[in-house]
């Protein structure tokens, strides 16, 4: 089996992207000895979706002590890498695509999740994008035997100098942003510093913004509202050690009812956080025609450094 549809090319540009960073270059090898080892020999698609229950300990293995802004903001930024790379790697042969690069991310999902207030327009703190695209041809086939037409009727290149061309996906999203769901992660650290955040952008969402208040979504036409599918989901490490987390905890409490869910890189402790690994589950098992578990298992062959993606470096 080949990965070569419009998904998989997307996800392996926002995988090598994420490589690109000297943040992930320098946690890498660290991080690589831990995964290896909780994999094992022989490892199965459960041994890859199970490294959710230990993500917390694998970004804490090179977590940078100290809370000054360039402390805070290197770590923010390894463990939103770590997260993308584990959610697109256990979505392989899926229409599912996780998304840190925002440039990366087709211009109507852009414009669908923009907070207008007034005049003055603003992205979310949206970490990580995730876009389950369509069950479509155009999306399910091996872009050697695919060709799509502008309106004109003039093909479009699907690539340019080697990479998915962002232009086809704009295309794409808008033509079929109706059939095209949307997720948020917003990713932090800190639990009990940044709670409150999500919760507060899930209300405006829910809420499909406050129009008395001059608050609206969306622009150019493009609003989440006439998506399927939109979730807000929040996932943290956490990294306060010493927090006694419990279903009455006022940082639990605040993210109980996100559209999406709340996790962490933990195993799951009712009440409190789900490991990330339910995140699938939960908001993204419409992008596969069969499921999550499946694509991944029939995608272990190709894992290795000779395969088709083997720019996971696992």
């Amino acid at each position: 089996m080949t990965y070569n549809t419009i998904p998989d090319l997307l996800r392996r540009k926002a995988v090598q992207a994420i490589f690109n960073t000297n943040t992930m270059n320098a946690a890498w090898p660290t991080w690589l000895n831990i995964i290896q080892n909780k994999l094992g020999n022989n490892y199965t698609e459960n041994d890859i979706i199970n490294l959710g229950d230990h993500l917390a300990e694998i970004f804490q293995s090179t977590s940078v002590t100290g809370r000054d802004q360039a402390a805070l903001s290197s770590g923010g930024t390894a463990w939103e890498s770590l997260v993308c790379w584990y959610i697109n790697l256990c979505t392989v042969g899926s229409r599912v695509v996780a998304i840190k690069t925002m440039s990366m991310v087709p211009k109507p999902i852009q414009d669908a999740t923009t907070i207008n207030y007034s005049n003055f327009a603003c992205n979310t703190e949206s970490d990580i994008t995730v876009v389950i695209f369509p069950d479509a041809y155009d999306y399910n086939t091996d872009i050697n035997h695919l060709v799509i037409n502008d309106a004109s009727g003039i093909p479009i290149p699907i690539t340019k100098q080697g990479k998915l061309n962002n232009s086809i996906l704009d295309f794409l999203t808008e033509r079929d942003f109706a059939q095209t769901e949307i997720g948020i992660i917003q990713c932090k650290t800190n639990w009990n510093d940044n709670a409150q955040i999500p919760m507060l952008w899930d209300m405006i969402y829910s809420a499909g913004g406050f129009r008395g208040r001059n608050i609206t979504i969306g622009r150019n036409n493009f609003s989440i509202q006439n998506a399927p599918n939109f979730t807000y989901s929040f996932v943290t490490v956490p990294s306060n050690s010493r927090a006694n987390y419990n279903p009455q905890s006022v940082a639990v409490k605040r993210v109980t009812n996100l559209s999406g869910g709340n996790y962490w890189g933990k195993a799951t402790t009712l009440g409190v956080a789900r490991s990330i690994k339910e995140i699938f589950n939960n908001n993204y098992s419409s992008g596969s025609r069969t499921n999550l578990r499946n694509d991944l298992r029939n995608a272990l062959n190709e894992l290795n450094t000779n395969g088709d993606l083997d720019y996971f470096k696992i």
